[in-house]
């Protein structure tokens, strides 16, 4: 996994995702990220820990997925109230694994996959910023899309 939005001073933007990520939610406390699976190394050397200000909520209500507008990634919280803790899992792990079959064609139809992070909540998936959501569009609308890329 590489994660483009490594974008500080000096950053190198081929660096494997970070163990770990602080992310601020508009004007809420900054929060502590860690990726899932990640070999948590007890030596000592210099990780890469970025901090990404979310400063844009996308979707209406109780929307718990956040965008920053300076790094252009997006943040997908898997949280929503009343629902069950496992399942909100269960279909971030399902989209997870959507996104890795599709990486052919990330960046440009799709959001890259950064990484899936644990915090203090629950999960969630860090994806590149690709702009407007298709959501809005018809299903016959993108079926040709699917046809002309020859897509599965």
């Amino acid at each position: 996994m590489y994660c483009s939005f490594a974008l500080g001073a000096g950053a190198d933007e081929s660096l494997q995702a970070a163990e770990s990520i602080t992310v601020q939610c508009l004007d809420a406390h900054p929060m502590e990220l860690l990726l899932v699976n990640a070999s948590r190394s007890h030596h000592i050397k210099k990780q890469y820990h970025p901090f990404i200000h979310l400063d844009r909520q996308l979707g209406a209500g109780r929307s718990s997925v956040f965008a920053s507008s300076k790094l252009h990634v997006v943040v997908k919280f898997a949280v929503v109230p009343k629902k069950d803790k496992a399942e909100l899992v269960r279909q971030l792990s399902n989209e997870k694994a959507a996104y890795k079959k599709l990486n052919r064609i990330a960046g440009w139809i799709i959001p890259r996959f950064y990484g899936e992070y644990e915090w203090h909540g629950g999960r969630a998936l860090i994806l590149s910023d690709e702009g407007r959501s298709l959501s809005h569009l018809e299903k016959s609308t993108s079926l040709p899309l699917i046809e002309r890329y020859g897509l599965p």
